[in-house]
């Protein structure tokens, strides 16, 4: 038997994505902010991935200015600071310092890297899309890094686990691969 789901619940159906942390700005001047509104739309030449961000946020207001974010993927390892750079603003503090997260060069765009993160997409925004009051990044992929260690191609989740965001402070782990061959 099914029950019905409220609709202010509707999207738990379908969450919980991959956690990110998204960078803005530059390395002198960078916010970091977490994501779980992300997927990729086009793979290849170019991969695409489209990111789902609130106008009002103030790392969004450093994307704006140059049109350029990294998207960084945090483990288990890193649950606390992901959680504590998604519960604060960055227009007042320096999120980086206060969560213990280091911001690295990147090869190709201006905001830094969170050289903690096991993987990074360096992205250029092509298109902007306005939703009410939030806005869909589509975001070209410039350049890519993973770890050798956690990364064949996919993420090992015997090795690494990609954090998913449940609810409040409710994170959920991908720890194993299945077969669909059986």
């Amino acid at each position: 038997m099914k029950r019905e789901v409220p609709l202010n619940r509707a999207k738990w159906l379908v969450e919980p994505g991959c956690v990110v942390l998204v960078t803005g700005g530059t390395i002198q001047k960078a916010n970091v902010m977490t994501i779980s509104w992300q997927t990729p739309v086009q793979t290849a030449d170019p991969c695409l991935v489209l990111l789902v961000m609130h106008q009002e946020r103030y790392t969004y207001e450093l994307i704006r200015g140059n049109r350029e974010l990294v998207i960084n993927v945090p483990g288990e390892d890193l649950l606390a600071q992901t959680h504590f750079v998604g519960t604060v603003s960055g227009r007042q503090r320096d999120k980086f310092r206060e969560a213990g997260l280091t911001p690295a060069p990147a090869h190709v765009v201006q905001p830094p890297l969170v050289a903690e993160c096991a993987g990074h997409l360096e992205c250029r925004v092509i298109e902007t899309f306005t939703v009410q009051n939030h806005d869909l990044l589509i975001c070209e992929v410039v350049h890519a890094s993973a770890e050798e260690a956690f990364f064949d191609g996919a993420w090992i989740p015997e090795k690494f686990h990609t954090l998913h965001y449940m609810s409040a402070t409710q994170y959920g782990l991908l720890d194993r691969r299945i077969d669909a061959r059986g």
